[in-house]
């Protein structure tokens, strides 16, 4: 259950961004680009607890996030564009947490161009379909 709902945060946060994007928020408004980051850094969170709920479903034991994609790697739930994709969204929510003095504008108009937050809900969905053929979801 809890698989199902983290997975329609993360798509609420897409469509948010999605939004976002349409009326160009992030483009040297202060303001909207503050309300990006912050849609930017919930979907990367509701990732990272998919991700680090998945590694405790399947009695993984992890420090971090970053280990947890490279175990679901290695048990082949992820591929390694995935986890590599996850992997940059992890360090990234990172960034917008504990540096937010640092924040590259030019990295999150990158992001939100290539609509980046797409691709890993897409990883994300993917991670799931592959738990759901083996019976791996949380009941």
């Amino acid at each position: 259950m809890l698989h199902e709902k983290l997975l329609e945060k993360i798509y609420e946060h897409v469509a948010l961004l999605d939004e976002a994007r349409k009326r160009r928020l992030h483009m040297g408004d202060m303001l909207g680009l503050y309300a990006v980051l912050h849609a930017l850094q919930v979907h990367a969170q509701a990732v990272i607890d998919y991700l680090l709920h998945t590694c405790a479903v399947l009695g993984v034991s992890v420090e971090t996030p970053i280990r947890c994609t490279q175990r679901l790697e290695e048990e082949g739930l992820l591929e390694a564009e995935e986890a590599a994709l996850l992997r940059r969204l992890v360090r990234f929510r990172n960034l917008v947490v504990h540096e937010y003095g640092s924040i590259d504008v030019e990295r999150v108009r990158r992001i939100m161009e290539a609509r980046g937050y797409l691709d890993a809900a897409e990883a994300v969905r993917q991670l799931h379909e592959r738990l759901r053929a083996r019976g791996l979801l949380d009941p």
